[in-house]
């Protein structure tokens, strides 16, 4: 449940004097209020400063006034805000932590804000007692998810728009997550990243909202140049059993995520999935899912219409007509694997060599496929090659029995395709 405050519920109430009181006149206010170590000062009728007893006591000169000796503080207007505000407020403080004036909407005295009473009420809760790490460390091994976001190309940005609005843009990007995902939020200075800690597991949509609210933002601000993007992740800490695994795990995310064009979102888990985002070409993406469905009808066609013995001898013919495919293989009806990997003999990287027998009956693809006749996945972690790829799927009868057609693209190959078809509008 959130807790709201009023400032001037909490603010301290500290006596005023008057601006033109002489120095004087201000030893005998304090060595009748004797537990105070400082006043607000009025001029007007209105606050606009501090002055201290120390600086009182050390001034000889009786001709100075409380105005001459007045400190300037911060002023705020009162105001209700959650206690998360508070650690905003508390930012405020100049750095030797000098009070803050409050005053009410008409700018009429109200009180003083001290760090060490901002301090009392951030801290009277437990949870922003604990470091985030510490809470990290706690929830190791339980159902917990931690996200990390980032900004690419920052360094881009601060070259083109300064550090302020580096800052800026970092604090868009806080207040974002914390609106979508909630939990417990952090700014982690060192890699420039917003960090959450909850218990509610990441959704797709949730994610592309995080990143169609941002996009939207930032273009309304800074345009498109220099092209800066999101890229996230959440880690199920279910599956971690250290802080030095778990850092080692965002690093490695990290990195993958960065080297993809666009907004870029890991989902880490038993088989780690990619939610990618890229406003600029979400028409072009559907464009690509429908060319690679229809190219894998006509690889089915040619499966069909060949003797079953020389199945694997004509997938890999279709490497010469779709040469952005990585791997084929084929599925019985019961999710059995009937056929080897039929890998693409000009890919130059490794793939795990899949064989026949191997149960895929509980793989989602296959269940969706078997039920409604073909599918397309999300970007996804692939343990044959680890690395991104799409599965897609298609069913077919021969000779009275059902099979399934199953093949792997390396998202890099995702990524030609668009730049092809890309060029191929430009051309147009």
């Amino acid at each position: 449940m959130k807790r709201f405050f009023e400032l001037g519920e909490i603010c301290i109430s500290v006596p005023t004097v008057s601006y033109d009181m002489s120095v004087g006149e201000l030893k005998h206010v304090f060595s009748e209020l004797k537990i105070y170590e400082y006043l607000t000062v009025l001029k007007g009728g209105k606050p606009i400063g501090v002055v201290f007893r120390s600086d009182v006591e050390r001034i000889s000169r009786e001709d100075l006034t409380a105005g001459e000796l007045n400190r300037i503080a911060v002023k705020i207007r009162d105001f209700n805000l959650e206690r998360e505000g508070l650690i905003g407020i508390i930012e405020l403080l100049p750095v030797i932590r000098e009070p803050i004036i409050v005053t009410d909407r008409r700018g009429k005295y109200v009180g003083l804000i001290t760090y060490d009473v901002l301090l009392h009420y951030i801290t009277k809760y437990r949870e922003y007692v604990i470091p985030l790490v510490q809470q990290i460390r706690e929830s190791l091994g339980k159902e917990v998810f931690l996200y990390v976001f980032g900004i690419k190309n920052l360094k881009g940005f601060r070259e083109r728009f300064g550090y302020e609005k580096t800052k800026g843009l970092l604090k868009i990007l806080r207040e974002d997550v914390q609106e979508v995902f909630g939990g417990d939020i952090e700014e982690v200075e060192e890699s420039e990243e917003v960090w959450v800690l909850s218990r509610k597991p990441p959704e797709k949509e949730s994610v592309k909202e995080l990143f169609e609210e941002f996009f939207k933002e930032y273009s309304l601000l800074f345009g498109d140049f220099p092209d800066v993007s999101l890229y996230g992740m959440s880690v199920n800490l279910k599956f971690i059993e250290s802080q030095e695994q778990l850092f080692k795990k965002i690093k490695e995310l990290r990195e993958r995520a960065k080297k993809i064009q666009g907004y870029i979102f890991v989902v880490h888990g038993l088989q780690p999935k990619l939610i990618l985002y890229d406003p600029r070409k979400r028409k072009l993406l559907k464009n690509i899912k429908e060319r690679i469905l229809r190219d894998f009808s006509k690889i089915v066609e040619e499966v069909v219409s060949s003797p079953q013995d020389i199945w694997e001898f004509v997938l890999y013919d279709m490497f010469k007509k779709y040469p952005y495919f990585e791997l084929f293989y084929i599925i019985s009806s019961s999710g059995l694997q009937i056929s080897n990997n039929v890998v693409n003999p000009n890919v130059d990287y490794f793939i795990a060599q899949g064989k026949k027998g191997t149960d895929r009956s509980d793989r989602a693809y296959f269940r969706e496929t078997l039920e409604k006749g073909e599918y397309i996945s999300d970007i996804y972690l692939s343990r044959a090659t680890d690395d991104f790829c799409i599965t897609v799927a298609k069913r077919f009868e021969y000779n009275g029995k059902v099979y399934i057609l199953a093949g792997d693209i390396n998202f890099r190959e995702i990524h030609r395709l668009i730049k092809e078809s890309m060029s191929a509008t430009n051309l147009g």
